[in-house]
């Protein structure tokens, strides 16, 4: 109730489809969607799982994590998804670093051809991750100069969320 409607005006903001999702079992959980209003779309399902190391919301996730956890999760095997998806520990580290620095992550076509997606953590009021929210586009749509609009964007919105979760809004 808090998220979604902050998503909805992400979503309105960038003409993409905007998603929600909760850590849950070393994944995310999506648990919220809004769609694009464009025929040419990103479709992702509430319930959807995704893994941390293929999605933009999952390496947002992972760079506001303690150091531990991102230790632990770089030493597990990472699957592939596509050809594009990040596998190699010093890359998701690169990946990582990126996003630590800048607020946002990014990821083109690592869990889905044809895909391309910024997120932004959304912190606890322990200064955790609780979950992340994504904007999800279309990869002909996006340039570095959108990029960078969409992750200015969603970093705003994902520390709104935090704020309102936590009372500070």
């Amino acid at each position: 109730r808090v998220a979604a409607p902050v998503a909805r005006e992400l979503s309105l903001e960038t003409g993409e489809t905007v998603h929600l999702s909760e850590f849950s079992a070393g994944a995310l959980l999506t648990v919220h969607v809004e769609l694009s209003a464009k025929a040419n779309r990103v479709n992702v399902d509430v319930g959807q799982i995704l893994p941390l190391h293929g999605t933009a919301s999952g390496i947002a996730f992972l760079a506001a994590s303690r150091l531990q956890v991102v230790s632990a999760y770089l030493e597990k095997p990472l699957q592939a998804f596509t050809a594009h998806t990040v596998t190699g520990p010093d890359t998701l580290a690169k990946a990582i670093a990126f996003a630590a620095a800048s607020g946002y992550s990014r990821s083109s076509q690592g869990y889905e051809e044809g895909v391309h997606s910024i997120g932004a953590a959304i912190l606890g009021a322990d200064g955790q991750p609780i979950g992340a929210l994504a904007v999800a586009s279309p990869v002909s749509r996006v340039d570095d100069a959108v990029a960078a609009k969409q992750g200015e964007a969603a970093v705003t919105a994902a520390r709104l969320i935090a704020a309102r979760l936590t009372g500070e809004a």
